[in-house]
């Protein structure tokens, strides 16, 4: 069995890099073999552009997802993705490391899934969701805030991250994977995260040892809910009959303004 695991934060001493580091060990003793990407440490450069392909289906426009097909077809994807999609394809368990910023994923995570999530290898117009490459695969993500619990929470002032973190995830279930319920992680860096409480442990020791049972236990983590492909019609639309999991894919539309 393989494991990847991806790091999105500039620091290697921060927090999700000594989750890293538990991941790293705690799947290497569970028996995976363990690879790991840190997206800043390798300069990953997350912009998409002309300038990575040096073979070209067209010379005069750049149409990323034409020269990403054409490259995949040619065999000449540029190096930093081929790696990195090799990794991706090879593992069994994917883990993603990264902090919430601007309520979303820091820059280079998005550029990373840009650039490895390439077109005519990860992911075809037939080969997307319940026929994805990754089908059987499992991800989780393992996220962290600065802002509290409270205010994360579904009438907490910064909104409910659970919603934020969808957009985030569902990348990974349009290429196959079984996604797998984040862990979400708050109040990081605070002055009280790293205070002892009375058993000797600070907020960041016990979030340390949640994430490590949490991966000794991945088959038994809840899968997040995803609709079939068979619940949507010719027309693309949910069926009148078919379930709905999140206010993202609903029978009602949700009004915001």
């Amino acid at each position: 069995m393989k494991a990847h695991i991806v790091l999105a934060h500039p620091e290697k001493q921060s927090f999700n890099g000594r989750l890293t580091g538990v991941s790293e060990a705690t799947l290497g003793t569970n028996g995976f073999e363990v690879t790991v990407s840190d997206l800043y440490r390798m300069n990953f450069d997350p912009c998409e552009a002309e300038k990575h392909y040096t073979v070209r289906s067209d010379d005069a426009v750049f149409h990323a997802q034409t020269e990403q097909r054409f490259n995949a077809n040619n065999g000449s994807i540029p190096a930093d993705v081929s790696q990195e999609s090799d990794k991706l394809l090879n593992a069994d368990v994917l883990v993603i490391h990264f902090p919430l910023w601007w309520f979303g994923a820091p820059a280079i995570l998005k550029g990373w899934m840009d650039r490895v999530f390439i077109y005519g290898k990860v992911y075809k117009s037939q080969m997307r969701y319940d026929a994805g490459i990754c089908r059987g695969k499992k991800m989780i993500a393992c996220i962290t805030t600065g802002a509290s619990a409270d205010s994360c929470s579904f009438d907490g002032r910064e909104g409910d991250t659970r919603l934020v973190v969808w957009p985030l995830l569902f990348p990974f279930r349009y290429i196959g994977f079984d996604v797998l319920e984040p862990m979400i992680l708050h109040g990081i860096g605070g002055v009280a995260s790293i205070e002892a409480h009375e058993d000797g442990l600070s907020d960041l020791d016990r979030y340390e040892e949640s994430w490590r049972d949490v991966l000794s236990g991945l088959d038994t983590r809840i899968v997040i809910p995803f609709n079939a492909d068979s619940d949507f019609g010719e027309d693309k639309r949910l069926k009148p009959n078919a379930p709905s999991y999140s206010p993202f894919v609903s029978h009602q539309k949700t009004t915001l303004w």
